[in-house]
């Protein structure tokens, strides 16, 4: 609050709040004094005590509507395609900037739109805020598609016989298919190794005097731990020769799973707990596309993290100890997944290092404490960042989905930023 008080002089220098002009005067004189009054203080004392946080409160209440003026200004600024105005506000940006989601992506907008028009070098901050939100959507982006691929352009591996299927969640390609010979041509057998369901798309590169039991390419959806018999190739003719070249995508998850769109989800912290909603549902910030239904709670590392629903942990990751402002720690995130009965999957991320506190594999129930907040990975700040997603089609990776969350204040079906919900 008192550091915003050079940019406040500067506006009102420039006269480009002019309505604030006496605001901003009374705001500095009694910064002023509030810091020679804070020097002096007895925390003692509760009567002094008292007095300066009531002469805080009247600080901040300036604060804020100087700070309101500024937002109004600056949005008018955007809407009128007044660049002057636009610029020289910017000369002398106010903090809380970088925390206004939709303010933020307006401004960056402006300055893309704008910016070949100026001729000024006074755009460093801008070039930063620009470069601040595209940071931050590359961030969603990878969170969204960590999980997207499991095997890429795969070439079936061929067996002359089956063994007894026995599930090893340490293969480096959890999904395998694999080709039987029979007397009149192969089978194609696929094991999923994997503690989830998975999606794969087959296909036939080259297929020579062989017909397939299925139209080609092939798509599919199979259970996890399982192996199950796909399709049958044929020879056409036994006289002569046939060959094959058949490969194949896997993906996690369920293909288009019947979800149960009215399930009642419990928050993601204990019972009794309350912790503010910093990002919801289609916040215009990082919350767009497929990532468009997340929350983020703030929330201090250490944090108990709790299953927002019953099911099946099926991948996991703890051993990440960095985090920063950048891509660079995109992939050094901490996180839970668990899968429920309907398909869908609930992920869970930024957690501490060995914040992990189930198994892969492992059946937790609702309410259950599955692991530590943290903040690992790319994160600008300790937060629980909690989605649930499904895979509506094998090309488009998985994409979160909407959904409705108990609270001590009833049913939340619209989540709203900056409030505070309690765990029922």
């Amino acid at each position: 609050m008192f550091e915003a008080v050079s940019n406040f002089t500067a506006l009102r220098a420039g006269d480009l709040l002019s309505n604030q002009k006496q605001n901003i005067a009374d705001y500095i004189k009694q910064v002023d004094s509030a810091l020679k009054t804070g020097k002096a203080l007895d925390t003692e004392n509760a009567n002094e005590m008292k007095s300066y946080l009531k002469e805080l409160r009247k600080i901040q209440i300036l604060h804020d509507k100087i700070q309101k003026s500024y937002k109004q200004t600056l949005y008018k600024s955007i809407n009128d395609k007044n660049q002057d105005l636009f610029y020289s506000l910017l000369q002398f940006p106010l903090a809380f900037l970088k925390e206004d989601a939709r303010l933020k992506k307006k401004v960056v907008g402006f300055y893309r739109a704008t910016k070949n028009d100026r001729k000024s070098n006074s755009t460093r901050y801008l070039i930063e805020l620009s470069q601040d939100l595209e940071l931050d959507q590359s961030s969603y982006a990878y969170v969204n598609n960590m999980f997207k691929t499991v095997n890429k352009n795969q070439t079936v591996q061929e067996e002359k016989s089956l063994t007894d299927f026995k599930p090893n969640s340490l293969l480096d390609q959890p999904v395998q298919i694999i080709s039987i010979r029979t007397k009149n041509g192969f089978d194609l057998y696929l094991e999923n190794h994997a503690y989830y369901d998975v999606s794969i798309e087959l296909k036939a590169v080259k297929l020579l005097n062989l017909s397939s039991s299925k139209p080609l390419p092939y798509i599919g959806s199979f259970p996890a731990q399982s192996r199950t018999k796909i399709l049958h190739f044929s020879i056409k003719d036994t006289s002569k020769a046939s060959s094959s070249q058949i490969l194949y995508n896997s993906t996690m998850g369920r293909l288009n799973p019947n979800y149960d769109k009215d399930y009642l989800y419990a928050l993601p912290f204990s019972r009794g707990k309350s912790y503010v909603l910093t990002q919801g549902f289609n916040s215009k910030y990082t919350h767009t596309g497929q990532s468009a239904y997340a929350l983020d709670f703030k929330m201090d590392e250490g944090t108990k993290v709790h299953a927002m629903r019953d099911g099946i942990v099926v991948a996991v990751e703890d051993k990440h100890t960095e985090h920063g402002y950048s891509p660079a720690f995109a992939n050094k995130s901490n996180y839970i997944v668990i899968q429920h009965e309907d398909g869908s999957m609930a992920m869970y991320g930024h957690l501490k290092p060995k914040g992990v506190k189930v198994k892969l594999g492992q059946q937790v129930y609702k309410h259950a404490f599955i692991g530590i907040s943290g903040n690992t990975g790319y994160s600008s700040g300790p937060h629980l960042h909690v989605h649930i997603s499904v895979l509506p089609n094998i090309h488009s990776g998985t994409t979160s989905i909407p959904f409705y969350f108990l609270s001590k204040q009833g049913k939340i079906s619209s989540p709203v930023e900056r409030s505070f919900y309690i765990a029922k």
